[in-house]
């Protein structure tokens, strides 16, 4: 009589716009191009540019947390694989890594 983990207790919606959406790719995608801008300037940006950039980063992660939750939900009770979602976060580290590096050379021209 054991039921899993996300049978017993399913996520909630709000808890998934913010953990996921605002938390892990609002704030990190600002930490991401705060780093890269320093790297590429060689210089820190005012404290208003960095919290600015965090704050609009952290609200538009909450429309991209809820389109996820939405595509969660259509796609109803077939849940990922582990392989699917390991290839595809592969695969986006791949496309912001080759994009950082576009970006890169271009602005070294």
């Amino acid at each position: 009589m054991s039921e899993s983990m996300e049978q017993a207790r399913p996520p909630s919606k709000a808890r998934f716009v913010v953990v996921r959406g605002v938390l892990l790719w609002g704030s990190s995608t600002a930490l991401v191009m705060t780093l890269f801008n320093w790297y590429t300037t060689h210089r820190i940006e005012t404290i208003y540019h960095i919290v600015g950039r965090f704050v609009i980063f952290m609200t538009l992660g909450i429309w991209w947390g809820l389109l996820m939750w939405n595509r969660l939900e259509t796609l109803g009770q077939r849940k990922p694989t582990r392989t699917g979602t390991a290839v595809r976060l592969v695969l986006f580290i791949s496309l912001m890594l080759a994009l950082a590096y576009a970006l890169w050379t271009m602005g070294r021209h």
